[in-house]
């Protein structure tokens, strides 16, 4: 889903995609490249960490968020920030009663997911009228989708030896 017009060049192909904003791999990039230009925000706690832009990763940015570190939090607050503009937009098409957010980044928990639901409720179409859906972390976390790969197999095996 296009969410920036000529936007960073996506893996797919296109460009604009909201995986390159609203991603683990979005927020270990822009953490990169401020590193990589020597940029005054890097914080203290990432020169100690760190030894170079390259060993940063989506865990070390979001435990650093935890500890209060402004720029990781920042960083969060950004791709959630983007998270919840492609959740307006899916809510408009789809009008679901609950998004469940997975994948690495969802271990920032509310670091995320707050400055998401912000921007899912300044962006939604039809706010006021509409009943704003759930926006919450997937209990399973950056696991949830091996856990339903491994229940869809255990389900198909079940289903071939009832035949």
């Amino acid at each position: 889903m296009q969410v920036v017009r000529d936007g960073i060049r996506c893996e797919c192909g296109n460009r604009g995609c909201w995986e390159q904003y609203a991603s683990g791999n979005a927020l270990v990039r822009e953490a990169r490249a401020l590193m990589a230009a020597g940029s005054p925000t890097i914080t203290d706690h990432f020169r100690s960490v760190v030894g170079n832009a390259e060993d940063i990763t989506g865990p070390l940015v979001t435990e650093a968020a935890k500890q209060g570190d402004r720029l990781a939090r920042e960083l969060l607050e950004e791709i959630g920030r983007w998270l919840g503009i492609g959740i307006a937009d899916l809510a408009a098409a789809l009008d679901p009663g609950m998004f469940v957010i997975g994948g690495g980044v969802s271990a920032a928990g509310d670091l995320l997911l707050e400055p998401a639901r912000t921007a899912y409720r300044s962006h939604l179409t039809g706010r006021g009228y509409r009943p704003e859906a759930r926006i919450v972390a997937a209990e399973l976390g950056n696991e949830a989708g091996l856990v339903g790969a491994a229940d869809l197999a255990r389900a198909g095996l079940q289903g071939a030896d009832a035949s």
